[in-house]
């Protein structure tokens, strides 16, 4: 028996790479599978699709952006522009035209406002930080982030209250230098300590 195709739920509507989704033709979009999330990628007739498991994310990092300003300075100053060649001194056939492209920016700010603050999203695993374009507003990312993390936790396992502190020793054990004992037979790793960050290293 031919094994099911997995089921995938969208996530995210189709959006543009670069930072406003003007520049680049690349559209992306973010789906939940049964144990992983799908990237989807579409640039012209290409489509790359990436993976990323439950059991292998280690963060969803947010980073706060200034992307709903500029949108919302770049939509005011049309809706402007274009209210004042409707309606200032001219004939009626400019109110006409030109007063509809204003209200449709007014509409594209008010927009820009209701959907939130902007972010710029990243997701980290062992092997690589992927950028998730797709999740570039606050309110959309802590929605689906609510989503993700029981799938998350369920696959990876959840620390205890009093785990958590053991293992927070634990990993900063294991990133302070010379910590680490050396094998038998083998020599024990130099390490080197940077006293002006002007003057080479020192090695201990």
């Amino acid at each position: 028996m031919a094994d099911a195709k997995p089921q995938y739920t969208r996530l995210t509507r189709s959006r543009g790479r670069s930072a406003f989704g003007i520049v680049t033709t690349a559209r992306c979009s973010l789906w939940l599978g049964d144990d992983h999330l799908l990237a989807v990628e579409i640039n012209g007739y290409s489509e790359n699709y990436k993976r990323f498991h439950f059991r292998d994310i280690q963060a969803v990092l947010i980073r706060h952006t200034k992307h709903r300003l500029v949108w919302a300075l770049i939509y005011g100053g049309l809706a402007l522009f274009f209210a004042a060649i409707a309606f200032g001194p001219g004939i009626f056939a400019m109110a006409v035209i030109f007063g509809p492209v204003a209200g449709l920016a007014l509409l594209g700010l008010a927009l820009n406002l209701a959907a939130g603050p902007t972010c710029a999203t990243q997701l980290r695993t062992a092997v690589q930080i992927e950028d998730l374009p797709s999740l570039a507003r606050i309110r959309k990312m802590r929605k689906i982030l609510a989503r993700l993390r029981p799938l998350i936790a369920e696959a990876q396992g959840q620390l205890s209250a009093a785990e958590l502190p053991a293992r927070i020793r634990e990993w900063r054990q294991s990133q302070s230098p010379g910590t680490a004992s050396a094998e038998p037979g083998m020599t024990p790793r130099p390490t080197y300590v940077i006293d002006d960050p002007a003057a080479p290293p020192r090695i201990l």
